[in-house]
C-alpha cells in the first residue's frame, strides 16, 4: 500500500513538471538578430596603387558576398564601387576542415592611387534572404605610376605611358613646381600613350604629372639633354674626331666654357678616333636623341678623353662602337662627374678606364646597354687614383668578357637593376679588387644568367676577407654554373635563360608570362619590365 502511494505521488509530480516545461529550442527571434554570422577574418592581404587583395573567411550558408567601397574613413556616405562575388565561384586560398576557417583571397581593381578607401563586406543567403552584419576596413593606396619612359632632346621631351582610357590631362611644371603647361589629352594621344612637349630649355629639369580628373596617376622627373646655358655645336654629317676637336678648340677660344655637342638621330657618324675635351671647358655633353622606333645616332669607332681637367662629362642617347678600345680613357686627369645615359655601347675594352693619379668624383652609367667588352672589365680603375663611387643602374650587359670591374683602390661600387646575359662569351668572375684597399660593394636586383660560353663563373677572382658581397634579392638562372666562389645569398631560378626570358637569342629579355619568377617587376633592367 505504501509503495502504491509513492508511485502515485511521483506520477502526479511528473505530469506537473511536463505541463510546466517551456520549449527552449523554438523561441521566436527578433528580426534584427535573424542573420548569418560575419566572416571571422576580413583584412587587406596585398595593396597596390590601383588594386587591393582582400582576405576573408567563409560565412556558413552564404551564397554570395557583397563588397562596397567608399572614399572616406569608414563613413560610407557615398558608395563608389560595389562588387558581388558568388560563393560557388570562389576558390579557397587556404582550405580547412573547419568551414568557418576556409580562407579566400580576391583582387579588386580599378582603384585610384594615393587615395583612402573604406570597404565593407556582408554575406548573403539568397534563398532565405538572410544577411550578415558588415565587416569593414580602411586602407590607403600608394601613388600610381603609369609613365613608362621619356625621350628627351635639347629642347623637347616625349612622354610615354601605359595606354589607359582613364586619363584626362598632363601638367608640366618646372623644378620649383611652377606651372609650365597643362594639356588636355586628345583621343589620339590617349590611344598612342604619348605626347611631346616642345620649346623647352636645354639641360633643364622638369616635373610631369598625368591625371584622370583630379586623381594623379603618375609623376615623372625629367630633364632635357645637354647643359643649361651651354653653347651648342651641331655635329656635321662629315665630322670626324679630328674636325670635332678643332671645333671644340675654336669654341673655347671664342669664350665658350659649357658646351653641348649634338648628334642628329637617324645619322651615322664615322668618328674614327678620340674626341678630346680641351682645357678651358667647364662642362661638356655629347648628346643625341631617340627616334620614333628607338633608334639613336650612330657613332663608329668613337672614344672620349680629356686634355687636362673638366667638371662634368655627359654622354647620352648615342649608339657607339670603339673598335675594342676604352670608351672613356682618363689617365691622370681630373673630372668631377662622368655620366653615360641612355646609350648603346659595344665593342669596347672598358666603358670607363681610370689610371695614374686621376681624380674622379662619381662615375654614373644609367639606362645603358653595354655589350662585347674586353679583358679589362666593364669598369677599370688602376692603383694610384681616386674615385668616389662607381654606379651602374638600370642597365643590360651582354657578352661581357672577363669581369664587371677591376678596381685597385678603395671606393664604393653600386650595381642596381642589372640584367646580364652571356651566351657565347666567357666571364671568369664578376669582381677583381685589392683586399688591402677594400671597396664597399652593393648589389641590388641583379639578374645574371646564360651558358657563359661553357665556362664556370666565380663571384670574385680571389678570396677577399675585407670585402663582403651579398646578392640577396638577386637571381641567377640555372644554366650559369658557379665554380668555387659562389654568389652569397643569390636566388637560383629553376630555369635557363630560354625558359625565363622571351627571346634571349635575339636580345629580348622580357620575363615570360606565367613562369612564376619571383623577381618579376623588381629585378633586372627596368626596360624589360
Amino acid at each position: 500500500m505504501k509503495n502504491s502511494i509513492i508511485i502515485f505521488v511521483v506520477s502526479i509530480l511528473s505530469c506537473f513538471m511536463v505541463s510546466c516545461e517551456k520549449d527552449y529550442n523554438n523561441w521566436e527571434v527578433e528580426s534584427g538578430n535573424d542573420r548569418l554570422f560575419r566572416s571571422l577574418i576580413f583584412e587587406v592581404s596585398k595593396l597596390q596603387s590601383t588594386s587591393v587583395e582582400l582576405k576573408f573567411t567563409k560565412s556558413i550558408s552564404a551564397t554570395k558576398y557583397v563588397f562596397e567601397f567608399s572614399k572616406d574613413n569608414l563613413e560610407f556616405k557615398e558608395i563608389v564601387k560595389t562588387v558581388e562575388l558568388s560563393a560557388s565561384s570562389l576558390v579557397p586560398f587556404a582550405p580547412s576542415s573547419n568551414l568557418t576557417k576556409v580562407e579566400y583571397r580576391e583582387m579588386f581593381t580599378d582603384l585610384d592611387g594615393t587615395t583612402g578607401y573604406s570597404v565593407r563586406m556582408k554575406s548573403v543567403d539568397e534563398t532565405t534572404g538572410m544577411e550578415s552584419g558588415y565587416s569593414q576596413i580602411y586602407f590607403e593606396t600608394p601613388p600610381e605610376q603609369i609613365f613608362t619612359n621619356y625621350l628627351p632632346t635639347t629642347n623637347t621631351i616625349k612622354l610615354q605611358w601605359t595606354v589607359n582610357p582613364r586619363v584626362t590631362n598632363i601638367v608640366l611644371y618646372n623644378a620649383d613646381m611652377q606651372l609650365i603647361k597643362d594639356v588636355t589629352l586628345t583621343d589620339a594621344q590617349k590611344t598612342l600613350g604619348e605626347i611631346t612637349f616642345d620649346n623647352l630649355s636645354i639641360g633643364t629639369k622638369y616635373i610631369a604629372k598625368i591625371f584622370n580628373g583630379t586623381n594623379n596617376r603618375g609623376t615623372l622627373n625629367i630633364t632635357t639633354t645637354g647643359f643649361a646655358g651651354s653653347t651648342v655645336y651641331k655635329v656635321l654629317p662629315t665630322d670626324t674626331a679630328t674636325s670635332i676637336n678643332t671645333a671644340l678648340t675654336n669654341l673655347v677660344s671664342g669664350g665658350a666654357t659649357d658646351i653641348t655637342v649634338e648628334f642628329e638621330v637617324g645619322k651615322t657618324y664615322a668618328i674614327g678616333g678620340e674626341i678630346v675635351v680641351p682645357t678651358g671647358v667647364n662642362n661638356i655633353a655629347f648628346t643625341g636623341s631617340t627616334g620614333a622606333n628607338g633608334e639613336l645616332p650612330v657613332l663608329s669607332n668613337a672614344r672620349f678623353n680629356v686634355k687636362t681637367q673638366v667638371k662634368d662629362i655627359i654622354i647620352q642617347y648615342l649608339s657607339t662602337t670603339s673598335s675594342g678600345n676604352f670608351f672613356i680613357d682618363l689617365a691622370a686627369k681630373i673630372v668631377n662627374n662622368i655620366t653615360v645615359e641612355g646609350c648603346n655601347v659595344s665593342n669596347i675594352n672598358s666603358i670607363v678606364r681610370v689610371s695614374g693619379a686621376a681624380v674622379i668624383k662619381d662615375i654614373n652609367v644609367n639606362n645603358t646597354w653595354i655589350s662585347n667588352t674586353g679583358g679589362y672589365g666593364v669598369f677599370n680603375v688602376g692603383a694610384g687614383g681616386v674615385v668616389n663611387s662607381i654606379n651602374a643602374t638600370n642597365c643590360t650587359f651582354t657578352e661581357i668578357s672577363t669581369r664587371f670591374a677591376d678596381v685597385r683602390i678603395a671606393t664604393k661600387v653600386n650595381f642596381k637593376n642589372i640584367t646580364c646575359v652571356n651566351i657565347t662569351t666567357a666571364m671568369g668572375h664578376l669582381w677583381l679588387f685589392d683586399n688591402a684597399k677594400p671597396s664597399q660593394v652593393s648589389i641590388q636586383n641583379l639578374i645574371i644568367g646564360g651558358p657563359n660560353g661553357g665556362a664556370k663563373i666565380n663571384d670574385t677572382n680571389g678570396t677577399y676577407s675585407n670585402i663582403p658581397i651579398s646578392y640577396a634579392g638577386s637571381y641567377k638562372t640555372n644554366d650559369l654554373i658557379v665554380d668555387v666562389r659562389p654568389f652569397a645569398s643569390i636566388a637560383v631560378v629553376p630555369l635557363n635563360i630560354y625558359g625565363l626570358f622571351v627571346d634571349p637569342a635575339n636580345k629580348n629579355f622580357h620575363i615570360k608570362e606565367g613562369v612564376g619568377f619571383a623577381g618579376t617587376g623588381v629585378a633586372g633592367d627596368k626596360r624589360w619590365f
